[in-house]
């Protein structure tokens, strides 16, 4: 590295962890449920100190019920260890779950992780039950109730029952190994 002309290393920055609170109304902006956040769990935020503590609501996920949304905050390290620990937290007027949210990106195209959709030099959409080429509300197999094949472990080379899950698995050995991948670069503490 140090004797190649034009190319150059540099050391990772850490990242700050990501939280998942369930269950959020979808009606609370951003900047609301920040502000709620921090009122209503005074318990948790009194022990923080207030000028290194970061919350800032990064994106949001769906919910089942279309009145809800699971927000997901990049937080503090501080702030992580704090309402991990709390595992509920009050927004507005209901108490939500909150929990660690893994940094991992999957692609909904390929399935293949590290990027997204948009990213994605894929020609074909791959199923996630099948591991064939077409969609997943369109898969004859999963419509049949056969046994999911994992498109991951198949491109891993993986055989016999460690193939016998869906792509979106947390059990599959390729998720968790590129989790630990991603995890690896978080400053937890």
């Amino acid at each position: 590295v140090n004797s190649s002309k034009g190319l150059s290393a540099q050391e990772p920055k850490p990242i700050n962890p990501l939280v998942c609170i369930r269950g959020v109304l979808s009606c609370h902006k951003d900047e609301e449920i920040i502000e709620l956040l921090k009122t209503q769990n005074k318990h948790l935020m009194s022990e923080l100190d207030q000028k290194n503590s970061i919350l800032k609501v990064r994106y949001r996920k769906r919910a089942r019920n279309p009145h809800e949304c699971h927000p997901v905050l990049e937080v503090s390290p501080e702030c992580w260890k704090a309402l991990c620990k709390a595992e509920k937290v009050y927004v507005g007027l209901k108490r939500c779950p909150i929990e660690d949210q893994s940094p991992l990106v999957q692609c909904s195209k390929c399935l293949g992780y590290g990027h997204t959709r948009a990213l994605c030099k894929a020609q074909e959409q791959s199923c996630s039950y099948c591991a064939k080429t077409h969609k997943e509300r369109e898969c004859p197999l999963k419509a049949q109730g056969n046994t999911p094949t994992c498109v991951n472990c198949q491109k891993a080379k993986r055989d016999g029952s460690d193939l016998e899950h869906t792509a979106f698995s947390s059990e599959c050995q390729e998720r968790q190994k590129w989790d630990n991948i991603a995890r690896s670069r978080v400053s937890y503490c």
